[in-house]
This record gives structure tokens, sequence and C-alpha cells, in this order.
């Protein structure tokens, strides 16, 4: 019997993977700015004809991936999307990890403290320790916010060559969420510079007024960082001065504690 594959089953195999790619970029186009879109929508997006959309489209809505308005002819994600999230998520590890580290500084702080990595131009909030005090921003573990303008984005960008950060930030509108947004590429790599000094970064009500936070990095055991941790606040309730001298020294504690976990030395290469 020939050991040589057909040309037919060559032909099946390439199939299969190139489905697999549409597939999973047709539910990377729904996002926050756009959750719910026609099969014309779809095509244009990923430079595709209208039928061959229809065909993904069919089977990711059999799948339970998508549901579609009829009224309207609109695709919108269900919730059976999140499995593939936290699937991931689970498998991640280290988040597991660093639960128990974030609950004791959440304790010593009495403010939320999380941990979350980079994904593309965002981040993904991988683990969660939340307090009673409310804020008005709905943070739970899958959530994902812009990188550039939160404290655990920094905290990983410092880390990147600055090219490469302009790669990232080259694929999104820096959008001004508040009046203290910095959306300079100029001025963002001076705080990138400024973090890699000090080992920490300080996000003043850059996504929400009244919201405040601070984040170091987390090392893995080569000194890369894989994921950035933080507490958050409400400004009228932890001024500047307090965050300082008060919440970041336990951060940094418990950054370093969590990055030794993992296998981080201080002798390691960064």
């Amino acid at each position: 019997m020939s050991n040589k594959v057909s040309q037919s089953e060559k032909n099946r195999r390439e199939y299969k993977i190139q489905s697999l790619s549409r597939g999973l970029k047709i539910l990377q186009c729904f996002s926050l700015d756009a959750p719910a879109l026609k099969i014309k929508d779809i095509a244009y997006k990923l430079n595709l004809s209208e039928a061959t959309v229809f065909r993904y489209i069919s089977t990711l809505k059999d799948l339970g991936y998508l549901t579609k308005n009829d009224n309207n002819k609109e695709y919108r994600l269900t919730v059976k999307v999140l499995d593939l999230g936290f699937s991931a998520l689970n498998s991640l590890g280290f988040p597991n990890i660093a639960l128990p580290y974030l609950e004791e500084l959440a304790q010593k702080c009495q403010e939320s403290a999380s941990m979350a990595v980079l994904e593309g131009s965002s981040i993904v909030y991988v683990a969660r320790a939340a307090t009673k005090r409310w804020m008005s921003t709905n943070l739970q573990v899958g959530s994902r916010l812009p990188a550039f303008c939160t404290s655990l984005g920094r905290a990983i960008l410092a880390y990147k060559p600055f090219n490469e950060v302009k790669g990232i930030l080259s694929k999104v509108k820096l959008t001004s969420y508040t009046p203290y947004t910095i959306t300079e590429l100029k001025t963002l790599d001076k705080i990138l510079v400024k973090t890699r000094q000090d080992g920490y970064v300080i996000n003043d009500q850059e996504l929400e007024v009244g919201l405040r936070s601070a984040a170091a990095p987390i090392r893995e055991t080569s000194g890369k960082v894989i994921a950035s941790i933080n507490i958050s606040m409400a400004s009228a309730r932890v001024p500047l001065e307090m965050l300082q001298k008060e919440f970041i020294p336990h951060l940094l504690a418990t950054a370093k504690e969590i990055s030794r976990v993992l296998g981080y030395r201080l002798s390691s290469k960064v």
C-alpha cells in the first residue's frame, strides 16, 4: 500500500484547516463595538464572498455559537462562546496559583485585586479578588479592557520593545475614555519607561473618572513578564499619597511572591 497521500486527501486537509481558521475569524469579528453583524458586514471585514460567509455562519449557528435575529438578519454571539474562553483561562494554571495571593492583597488593602494577561491590544482578566465596595466598572474573570490606558496593560507593555508596543497599538483606536486618558504615543512611551524603572505603574482616572489603580508585572522562570496584577479603588476614597505609601508596597510584595512561586528569581535573566 502506497504511503503517498493522495491529492484529494491533501485538498481535504487544507480545506479543514482553512475552515477552522475562517470560523474562528468570523467569531472574532464580533466585539463590544460591533455586537451584531449581518452576513454582508462579515464578508466585508474578512474580504470573503457572502455565499462563503453564509456557509460558515450556518455551521456556527447550528453549533450554538451564534444566534440570528430574523427581523433584521443580524447575528450575535451566544453565551456558549464563553465556554471556549473559560476553558482556556482554566488551562493557564497560574491564575489559580495567584488567586490566594490576590485575596490576601485585597484583604490587606480592602480594595479589589486582579490579575490579567495581554491578548492582542487588550488585557483579559484571569483572576480577581473583588471587595464589596461598589464600583461602576463591572469586572470579572474573562472581562477585556484596552491595554494602553489600564494599569494592568501598561505593566505588561512596559517590558516589550516600544516598536512592538506601537505595532500592537496600531491595530486599535486610542480612544479618550475620560479627560485624563493619555493617547499620545510619545507620552505613553515615557510612562512605560518609568514603569520599568519603578517596577509599577499608577493609572489615575484614565479609563473611568473616579477610578484609580496601580499594577506590577508578574514574571515566570526565565524572567519574562507573562501577566500583571493590580489593586483598584475609588480616587475619592484613596488619595495618591496613600496609594503610594500604603498600598504599593503590598502590591510589589505580592507581585514578587507570585513571581517567586512561578519560578522567577532575582538572578534570572530579564
